[in-house]
């Protein structure tokens, strides 16, 4: 544990001191850690905006250029064989699956809001920069000798792979892929911490690949469009003083489409993701729905509260697998039900506890009960 902690503490002083190198404009600097006391891992996020000082070119709408660097250490489960593309979990692969991902990405963007921001449109230059490698864990001790990318005996397991099916793991496992996107928003959202209604539509369309797009490292090839609808409404909301609520109700639903097309399709764009890191089968379709009821209060402070949800997440995956040798067309549906309860301090900290139940589980997920218990930090 000690070690897993320093190596933590030294890349978050790395990111510390790369964000004070740039002194243009203004920026927005938002750190991140979580741990799940389960399994003993940190992950951990800096980003940093710098927005250039441009004025707002229509009156009551907000006009943004900037610059944003993201800068994380990511753990990962390997989804598809390397050689072949078919699907993995922890019974059929016969070798360890969960590496780490150290990953840097940046955007150049532009953004316009129309109509008092309820409508904004977007365009952006995108880089990314990623590093796989074994987890800290490996050969830690006599119970981890083996990792996915070592053998016990020291040999490298893909070494003759053709990574058809984790593009982004072919040679030094490192790769930089360059991108342009564009994006749509439509907000009606009123969103007041333990209070929302409305709706929010956020569609986001991504290409990376082709040989006009300059700096690619070949390892990624696809177009994404990726769509989000939220719906929320409050059904109780019982005031208590200076903004603050004794007790909501709030009601939420999201609903997220995404399609991919693409030879080499990465694991940082596949989505998919469901509740306590399940995940569809990564199809061209892939729909997530995540409907909850949300109890709140006493606001302590505007941003200090306990929370209770309950939620019921519905996943749907079909068509073609992605980075796969096989033609054969997938339909594969899950169901997650389950509770959460959290504690959120000052709006930086929140504690949680999380139980649910995978029901008809997908081709990578286990049926039954699963639990954890911890905490994210950000500022």
């Amino acid at each position: 544990m000690k070690k897993r902690v320093f190596l933590i503490l030294i890349l978050f002083a790395a990111l510390l001191s790369s964000a004070s190198a740039i002194g243009f404009g203004y920026h927005i600097i938002e750190a991140k850690a979580e741990t799940d006391f389960a399994s003993g891992i940190f992950p951990l996020a800096l980003n940093y905006q710098f927005n250039f000082p441009v004025p707002d070119f229509i009156e009551g709408s907000s006009t943004e250029l900037a610059f944003r660097l993201d800068n994380g250490l990511d753990i990962r489960k390997l989804r598809q064989h390397p050689d072949d593309g078919r699907f993995l979990n922890d019974s059929n692969a016969g070798f360890p699956l969960e590496y780490m991902v150290l990953y840097d990405e940046f955007n150049l963007f532009y953004r316009q809001g129309f109509w008092n921001d309820h409508v904004a449109l977007g365009v952006y230059i995108d880089g990314r920069f990623e590093n796989a490698y074994e987890t800290f864990d490996y050969k830690y001790d006599a119970d981890h000798a083996e990792g996915l990318f070592w053998t016990e005996d020291g040999s490298e397991r893909f070494a003759a792979s053709s990574f058809t099916g984790a593009p982004e793991l072919k040679g030094d496992r490192s790769v930089f892929n360059t991108s342009v996107s564009a994006s749509l928003t439509l907000d009606f959202m009123s969103d007041e911490v333990i209070r929302r209604n409305g709706l929010k539509f956020d569609s986001y369309f991504r290409i990376s690949g082709p040989v006009w797009i300059p700096l690619n490292d070949g390892t990624s090839d696809y177009i994404l469009s990726r769509n989000t609808l939220d719906l929320a409404f409050t059904f109780i909301d019982v005031p208590w003083k200076e903004g603050r609520s004794w007790f909501s109700v709030v009601l939420d639903n999201s609903t997220t489409y995404r399609f991919i097309a693409g030879e080499k399709v990465p694991y940082y764009i596949q989505g998919g993701d469901m509740w306590n890191g399940n995940f569809m089968i990564s199809t061209q379709h892939v729909v997530t729905n995540l409907l909850s009821l949300t109890f709140y209060g006493p606001q302590l402070t505007v941003d200090t509260y306990p929370a209770l949800s309950v939620f019921l997440d519905l996943g749907f995956s079909g068509g073609r697998a992605l980075n796969s040798c096989s033609d054969r067309n997938f339909r594969d549906f899950s169901a997650i039900f389950g509770l959460k309860a959290e504690f959120l301090l000052l709006g930086i900290a929140e504690f949680y506890v999380q139980c649910g139940y995978v029901k008809f589980p997908s081709l990578n997920q286990v049926e039954g009960a699963q639990m954890s218990i911890g905490f994210t930090f950000g500022v």
